[in-house]
């Protein structure tokens, strides 16, 4: 047989090959489109995204440099590099949340139930620097002993101008963590709940779950934000230290003294309450990296496999053209040595 025939006889079985039916073909948003030696055709998953539905196929070839993924919509490919990015991301991130179990949730039911222990506490502490900034905004009308209430009451404590100060740039920190944290137990609330009714074997739409993750995730890191430097926990203690010098300096002023001292005080103990609540949170005692890691692995992998296939068809042509070329010198080779 000459290197004629035999690349001839090559074609014949790489395109009989060819024809051979793809298995495992789901129907999805866009039927998939194989192209020359493709031997397998796998659906991976339907995903929406911006309200549009794309579904996501992995396509196997006899050459597995063609082998990859390919992402339909609208009854075509996906080519913009920067569309299956997006794709591709909410997909990974949905599947790392579909590999949650209730079990490994229940330090987010935990963390959940801290932050609103501790949100309670703020909120008191919100409100008992709210009625003495109003206290003392009243002292300032009422005169006894020749002068006002508040400048006898600053004489005696002069940190209560910087408490004052303080105080005001507080208490909107104070709502805000509130706010925060009671949008956090609520969210991860839902999250556990439908990672238990999932494991009881109730079905559960699993955009709906990642939808409810993010959510959460979001929330927590609202919550987050009210910490680092100079955080809400920081802010508090130095409110207690603050309050509880004023409070000891106070109550020497006649008449008022003690009511003042009161109001003090009460901000000492809210707020040194807050201060060791917020300090010992443990938000992350949850792993949302874990989640974060784990998908930004598959969509590493997967952007991967969507670029291999990017041209499938010249690839596939290419190497077949390769291997005729290859074959072909070979057989020349062969038929000149016999001569």
């Amino acid at each position: 047989m000459n290197g004629r025939k035999l690349a001839t006889g090559l074609v014949v079985i790489l395109l009989l090959v060819g024809t051979t039916p793809t298995t495992a073909i789901a129907q999805g948003a866009s039927d998939p489109q194989p192209v020359l030696l493709d031997q397998d055709t796998t659906h991976i998953a339907d995903v929406t995204v911006d309200g549009q539905q794309y579904s996501v196929y992995e396509h196997e070839n006899v050459f597995s440099w063609a082998s990859g993924i390919d992402i339909y919509t609208n009854g075509g490919r996906v080519t913009s590099e920067s569309t299956a990015e997006t794709v591709l991301t909410a997909l990974a991130k949905r599947r790392a949340v579909r590999d949650l179990e209730a079990e490994s949730a229940a330090p987010l039911r935990t963390t959940s139930r801290n932050v609103s222990t501790a949100a309670s506490n703020v909120s008191a502490t919100a409100t008992a620097v709210n009625e003495t900034l109003v206290y003392l905004e009243q002292t300032k009308t009422v005169r006894e002993n020749g002068t006002t209430v508040y400048n006898a009451s600053v004489e005696a404590a002069p940190r209560i101008p910087e408490f004052n100060e303080s105080a005001r740039e507080l208490h909107p920190e104070l709502r805000s963590f509130v706010n925060a944290s009671t949008a956090y137990r609520s969210n991860a609330t839902d999250l556990v709940e439908l990672l238990e009714r999932r494991e009881n074997g109730t079905d559960v739409d699993p955009q709906r779950l990642y939808a409810q993750y993010e959510t959460t995730l979001e929330a927590k890191n609202d919550v987050s934000d009210h910490f680092g430097f100079g955080g809400v926990n920081e802010q508090l203690a130095q409110t207690a230290n603050t309050s509880e010098a004023i409070a000891m300096n106070v109550s020497s002023v006649p008449e008022r003294g003690n009511e003042t001292a009161r109001h003090f005080r009460s901000v000492h103990n809210e707020s040194a309450v807050a201060a060791n609540q917020t300090a010992t949170l443990g938000l992350d005692a949850f792993d949302f990296n874990g989640v974060q890691n784990r998908a930004d692995s598959l969509e590493g992998r997967w952007m991967e496999d969507w670029n291999s296939r990017q041209n499938p068809a010249s690839t596939v042509y290419q190497s077949i053209a390769a291997i005729v070329v290859g074959i072909a010198a070979v057989g020349g080779y062969v038929v000149r040595r016999r001569r």
